[in-house]
């Protein structure tokens, strides 16, 4: 239930239910769960009411949300392995087990209103010895998330989750040497790479299961607004909705996650290449929907400096997510300002 409320009653571990604009620019984005240095800098600016979704038992919320957060993780468990026994079977049998692809996207589309425990979750489970499974169900589960962000239907979300799921299944026709190889690929190997998502498009294309949207989601999901990307080449508008959602969600969580030969960036990483280089490759309202709304849910992360210091991340500006403020002890570091000091790990 939403509730508008006095800023000075307002208590650390409230969250917003609506966006705070102040002076025609986003202050803090609905989701945002307040702290005091949030609280504070809202006073400050003259903000007198902020509209919170309100629970009568804290207690119960914070048991519910353990409870959440444990079935997510034993659903995450489950899941990848029935992820691998969809690659399994395509490589034994030949075949897409459907109903395996199903039970999985019903589960990860049940936290569909769960962003909160998605993000702590997936930024705590990155384990390498998986990757080749984990990868399918975090594209899946960040492209759910986007969609959500970009108020698409129901249907379409689903749609987004199976294609995502299913968006590198060409690869187990490409050779381990080449798709392991630790080194960089030569031109002749990434040819071979590449090929993987029409061979993936061409396995989906045997299933009515599957509609077009999944299928187009599979084929394009490496193809890239400035038409530098394959298996076509194609450009800006040919590029159906849910391949530029996938391309997003699977750069995303391949830079993010640690693989047996290189640990992952941190997501301010990641944010920087989408904004910078990655600006003309990737769609910018798939861009902006997701980093400004993932970022709310790092407010409240632990951050480890180079020099091995650690702090907490009590504020991301939406309109700035390159910029966080950190509390160490009481002091506070705001990355607006601070342009030498360089987050190298981010945790719950």
């Amino acid at each position: 239930m939403k509730q508008m409320m006095l800023v000075f009653n307002c208590k650390s571990g409230m969250i917003l239910s609506e966006d705070i604009i102040h002076n025609g620019a986003k202050l803090a984005s609905r989701n945002t769960v307040l702290n005091s240095y949030i609280i504070d800098k809202l006073i400050s600016l003259g903000e007198l009411k902020v509209s919170v979704y309100v629970t009568e038992d804290i207690d119960n919320l914070d048991k519910n949300n353990y409870n959440i957060i444990k079935k997510f993780i034993d659903e995450y468990g489950v899941n990848i392995h029935l992820m691998k026994r969809v690659l399994n079977g395509l490589i034994t049998e030949t075949r897409v087990n459907v109903d395996d692809v199903l039970q999985i996207s019903k589960s990860i589309v049940n936290y569909l209103d769960e962003p909160n425990v998605i993000v702590e979750c997936l930024n705590s489970l990155k384990e390498a010895d998986e990757y080749t499974y984990t990868h399918c169900i975090n594209v899946a589960i960040y492209s759910m998330l986007i969609a959500k962000w970009m108020n698409l239907s129901f249907e379409s979300i689903l749609d987004v989750i199976q294609a995502a799921l299913l968006h590198d299944i060409g690869k187990i026709k490409i050779s381990n040497e080449i798709l392991n190889k630790p080194s960089r690929l030569t031109k002749e190997e990434f040819d071979e790479i590449k090929k993987h998502s029409i061979l993936g498009y061409d396995i989906a294309n045997r299933y009515d299961d599957f509609n077009k949207n999944i299928k187009e989601g599979i084929l394009m999901h490496h193809e890239r607004i400035d038409g530098s990307g394959y298996p076509f080449g194609k450009k800006g508008i040919d590029i159906t909705l849910s391949a530029k959602i996938i391309a997003v969600a699977d750069t995303f969580d391949a830079m993010t996650s640690n693989r047996v030969y290189k640990k992952g960036v941190t997501p301010f990483k990641a944010f920087l290449m989408f904004i910078t280089e990655g600006i003309n490759q990737y769609d910018i309202s798939v861009i902006f929907a997701f980093i400004e709304n993932i970022s709310t849910y790092y407010i409240g992360m632990k951050v480890e400096f180079e020099d091995g210091r650690i702090g907490e991340i009590v504020y991301i500006p939406p309109n700035d997510v390159l910029s966080p403020i950190v509390k160490i002890d009481e002091e506070l570091i705001d990355f607006s300002r601070e342009i030498d000091l360089n987050i190298v790990d981010i945790f719950n």
